[in-house]
């Protein structure tokens, strides 16, 4: 009797089989959408730390004042006017400094072994903002850090009124 239900089992498995549709015609129920896959979430922006208005009717925000190791880290969204198209425009890195609000000390943007200034994006001696329409900027800047008990620090930089007061965060 084993033999005929082994039988029986092999019969309703080749059934089974013939019953089910090929494994091409299954395919496109189950691929994603072409769509779907061809685009990707971009990340959320960066919540704004405080704002200030700048160049050109810009709106700049700071976005992250963190210290790691021995560096201060200061980086910045410019956002366009709405509606508006491409605006460029340029400011001399040797401008742009933080304040130690706890002993005044200035820092100026550091440079690297081959005096190549840690700052982004770079145009020479200068930071080069460029905007499109709907598009911020983004741009960064590294300072030596502030000693451990200093709790916040000022930014001045050209053409932005001064972000004063501003927590580090460690």
């Amino acid at each position: 009797m084993m033999p005929a239900l082994a039988a029986c089992g092999q019969g309703q498995a080749e059934k089974a089989e013939d019953a089910a549709p090929p494994p091409a015609a299954a395919a496109p129920e189950t691929a994603p959408s072409p769509t779907v896959a061809a685009s990707p979430v971009p990340p959320p922006p960066a919540a704004a730390l405080r704002s200030s208005p700048g160049p050109r009717g810009s709106t700049v925000d700071l976005t992250r004042v963190q210290v790691t190791g021995s560096i201060l880290t200061v980086e910045l969204r410019y956002t366009p006017p709405p509606g508006e198209a491409v605006s460029q425009w340029f400011f001399n890195i040797s401008d742009v400094s933080v304040i130690d609000d706890a002993t005044s000390q200035r820092y100026g943007v550091l440079q690297d072994e081959e005096k190549k200034w840690m700052a982004a994006p770079l145009s020479g001696g200068r930071i080069g903002v460029s905007t499109g329409r709907d598009k911020p900027a983004i741009i960064w800047f590294k300072f030596p850090a502030p000693p451990a008990d200093s709790a916040t620090i000022s930014l001045n930089m050209p053409d932005v009124s001064p972000f004063d007061g501003v927590p580090v965060q460690r």
